[in-house]
């Protein structure tokens, strides 16, 4: 937690002074994420169903213009990710066979930093960029969701995730790598991009094959940002 409070400290300082010295930028962006965890073979021999999650990341955007078409772009957002494991069978039923599936939902919410240096080319009112850069993280809370379904589908059990207890590793660092496009508009800015972010910190040791689990998220996102300053 103290690490994750110097990060956000340490962020909060360096927006505050490049914004003193030069035109920036201010807005929200939000959006649709599909997450889920990077498998090994060991995972995959435990069982090959990791499937994605729909997710959504939502939050503040800063961005200051460096030069050459070049801006910094720090981000504050609260950012859904997890995965879901699926294992399924059959079972006969008046000689038809009948599907029965159960399906565990693993959710975990984080506020989220990505640092993105961005590059800008176009004639101006509509640019193309591409965006790159560190993610740090810190995951909020857990909850887990398991549903059966045969024939209909049947909610089993919600109950929230203890971090502690499960000896999550609750503070994050990755990295995002997307591109996307912009429009000026008289009111201010419309971009729409996508972006894959990947984790580099182990998260969680996922039990009897002994395995790191590692977040990793493709997400589209939508926002509008105005010039302040300058």
């Amino acid at each position: 937690m103290k690490a994750s409070m110097k990060w956000m400290a340490l962020l909060a300082f360096a927006v505050f002074t490049l914004t003193a010295q030069a035109q920036v930028s201010i807005g929200l962006r939000g959006g649709y994420q599909m997450a889920n965890i990077n498998t090994t073979d060991g995972l995959n021999a435990l069982t090959p169903d990791f499937k994605a999650i729909d997710g959504f990341s939502i939050g503040a955007v800063v961005e200051v213009p460096l030069g050459y078409g070049f801006h910094f772009q720090p981000e504050l957002a609260y950012t859904r990710k997890g995965f879901s494991v699926q294992e399924s069978t059959a079972l006969e039923l008046f000689n038809l066979p009948i599907p029965v599936g159960v399906e565990a939902i693993s959710r975990f919410d984080y506020l989220e930093a990505p640092l993105l240096m961005k590059y800008k080319f176009g004639d101006g009112r509509v640019n193309a960029y591409v965006a790159a850069g560190p993610t740090f993280g810190y995951a909020l809370d857990g909850q887990l969701i398991t549903r059966a379904n045969a024939l209909l589908d049947i909610k089993l059990l919600d109950t929230d995730i203890d971090l502690n207890a499960i000896n999550y590793e609750r503070f994050e660092v990755g990295a995002a790598l997307g591109g996307g496009v912009s429009f000026y508009t008289p009111f201010g800015q419309l971009f729409v991009d996508a972006r894959y972010n990947h984790g580099f910190t182990q998260v969680y040791d996922i039990p009897v094959v002994d395995e790191k689990a590692k977040n990793k998220s493709f997400g589209i996102n939508v926002g509008f940002m105005v010039p302040i300053g300058g």
